[in-house]
């Protein structure tokens, strides 16, 4: 190990400084010889500031998610639509369920971050990696179907509502994960249960938004005038 001669001048100093006092004739004060030793002992407390190895912190390399996409209130813009307008409402909750989809992959991303790791074994136990890809994947069909349909049949719209539930119960597991353990599990775990709850509640809105454009649609008839009652 290599030591700063600056952090060895003063111990070399001292130690001439102890030698030429040693070496003065008559008798010493207890008062000089206690201000050399004293000198020493600083010198070697400096000393061993700079050579002792440094204290080792634990970095937790906290994941972020700054690639986050924030859609706001997930196709909320279906509200201004009117029932005919399916194919633009398509595209536009399209949009941003593909975002929805990215978000999820990056869950999953951070989470196979953890695999493996002795804290993080129920993790590797549940397959939780596996829950949240096949997350992701569901939302990619959905997109991908309902593009090519131009239209959101119910079974689409059920399988919005049923990856909100799935992202509910993977907020849920993590919660449970981290439960009694320590700092540093943590510390590891809260931002991605705070993603899984995020997107759960996003989903929620998109099936709600989505159901309800929908639910108008239906009830339109092809002269694009509402549907009235029947006579009497």
């Amino acid at each position: 190990m290599r030591i700063s001669p600056f952090a060895a001048l003063p111990i070399f100093l001292a130690l001439i400084a102890l030698v030429l006092v040693g070496g003065t004739s008559g008798p010493l004060s207890p008062l000089t010889m206690g201000i050399a030793v004293a000198t020493v002992l600083v010198a070697f407390a400096i000393l061993y500031q700079h050579v002792r190895p440094p204290t080792k912190v634990g970095q937790v390399p906290v994941e972020n998610f700054s690639l986050w996409a924030d859609v706001g209130e997930p196709a909320v813009e279906l509200r201004r639509l009117s029932p005919g307008d399916v194919e633009v409402a398509v595209r536009i909750a399209n949009a941003d369920l593909s975002s929805l989809s990215s978000n999820a992959e990056l869950l999953n991303s951070r989470i196979s971050l953890l695999l493996g790791r002795p804290e993080f074994k129920e993790l590797t136990r549940e397959k939780m990696n596996l829950q949240t890809e096949g997350l992701s994947q569901s939302l990619r069909e959905i997109v991908k179907k309902s593009g090519a349909e131009k239209k959101f049949s119910p079974e689409a719209l059920s399988s919005i509502e049923q990856c909100a539930a799935q992202a509910d119960r993977i907020a849920n597991k993590l919660y449970d994960f981290q439960r009694g353990k320590p700092e540093l599990v943590h510390i590891y775990m809260e931002p991605l249960r705070r993603a899984a709850e995020k997107l759960s509640s996003d989903l929620r809105l998109a099936f709600k938004n989505v159901s309800n454009f929908m639910k108008g649609a239906a009830v339109q008839p092809e002269g694009g005038e509402p549907r009235g009652e029947a006579p009497c």
